[in-house]
């Protein structure tokens, strides 16, 4: 049942015009879908397994969800709903996108398998383009194009949601990883055995200035702000 996988669910109707009244619809799906994921991994998330959760034939489902493809893009957009917006516009466009980075990465750390998801584009739909637009908006100010301005929106989502889903992944398999401290510290441990080899002078160099050892938060504040440098806005406010 893969016909129309390549076409966006947004692009399709919902119901058909025959038949009996749906029982369901494509927001109860795709949160009934993100449930699943959530409690057992994306794997688990099947056309079969969301069929007997609703009480429903398998072949039924495909007149709500032609595709898995379509099940994916209700269950991304499903996420994007989570974003929080202010009512007014935001002064400060730079702290809106921090803003906007760090909800990206707590979504990721919520749902760590949407990573998994997202290694092909996904079409938008009506809480993507929300996002989108709004955006597009932080970046009116900024000297690029909008091409330029897409691939710093891509860049800047991309970077919050992996780095929140690499964040989460440990933790959502019990005691068997180390915790990212413990991550962090054993590749600290790494670099000073590889500098102390003597093969490797830069690093060596980069680690007798590297200052004080910064926190995985601390890294990605650092990070975001690296990125929104990048975005072709005017310097920050004075305070």
């Amino acid at each position: 049942m893969a016909s129309g996988a390549g076409e966006s669910v947004w692009d399709l109707p919902e119901r058909g015009t025959r038949g009996p009244s749906p029982r369901h619809d494509r927001a109860a799906i795709a949160a009934l879908a993100v449930r699943i994921a959530d409690a057992e991994g994306p794997e688990a998330v099947t056309m079969r397994r969301i069929a007997r959760e609703l009480g429903v034939a398998t072949m039924s489902l495909y007149t709500y969800v032609p595709a898995k493809d379509h099940l994916v893009q209700l269950m991304v957009d499903h996420l994007a709903a989570e974003y929080a917006y202010p009512a007014v516009p935001a002064p400060d466009p730079r702290s809106a996108i921090a803003d906007l980075a760090r909800q990206a990465h707590d979504i990721a750390r919520r749902h760590p398998w949407l990573g998994q998801l997202l290694h092909r584009p996904v079409p938008p739909g009506p809480g993507g383009l929300r996002y989108l637009d709004y955006f597009l908006g932080l970046l009116a100010g900024s000297v690029l194009d909008t091409g330029a301005k897409l691939e710093v929106i891509a860049i800047i989502s991309g970077f919050a949601t992996m780095y929140g889903a690499m964040q989460a992944a440990p933790a959502s398999k019990g005691n068997e990883t180390p915790s990212p401290e413990e991550q962090t510290s054993a590749q600290i441990q790494s670099f000073i055995r590889a500098a102390a080899s003597g093969d490797y002078p830069n690093l060596a160099a980069a680690l007798a200035t590297a200052g004080p050892q910064r926190t995985q938060d601390d890294v990605f504040e650092s990070s975001i702000q690296r990125l929104i440098d990048g975005a072709g806005l005017p310097d920050k406010p004075s305070s």
